[in-house]
């Protein structure tokens, strides 16, 4: 018995590399709308307030966000690429999960340098407060 085949004998994608594709493409769409984009405003908005006093890393920022999202974007290729469901579904995931790192990175590299930061003016606030009290 035959079967019949149509089209140039290519191998379809079976419909878990498509519903991989799509759920990784939303959720990390999703992922920069809903945590990036907010994050950044937080660090500007504290960027502001603080008036320049507070040394934001912009250059290790960019670069962190950078890096992960092309991670990110390989792994959405190899999602579309993929012929196997279950690999197309574990490079999905790991392409969302390099978004969210990418994502959270901002806070992260701006928590660092702020505890850097205050390590630096935590002798001169004791210094202040004993030239303040007489004792200095």
């Amino acid at each position: 018995m035959r079967s019949r085949s149509f089209g140039n004998g290519r191998r379809r994608r079976p419909r878990a590399v498509w519903i991989a594709l799509a759920t990784a493409v939303v959720l990390c769409a999703a992922t920069v709308a809903g945590i990036l984009l907010p994050v950044l405003g937080l660090i500007g908005a504290v960027g502001a307030t603080t008036f320049g006093t507070l040394h934001i890393p912009v250059g290790t920022i960019a670069a962190g966000i950078v890096i992960s999202y092309l991670i990110a974007l390989v792994l959405v290729v190899l999602t579309f690429l993929s012929k196997f469901g279950p690999l197309a579904w574990i490079a999905a995931v790991a392409a969302v999960i390099a978004t969210l790192v990418g994502s959270v990175w901002p806070l992260v590299a701006t928590a660092f340098a702020s505890v850097s930061q205050v390590q630096d003016v935590i002798p001169f606030i004791q210094e202040l407060i004993a030239k303040v009290s007489g004792n200095g």
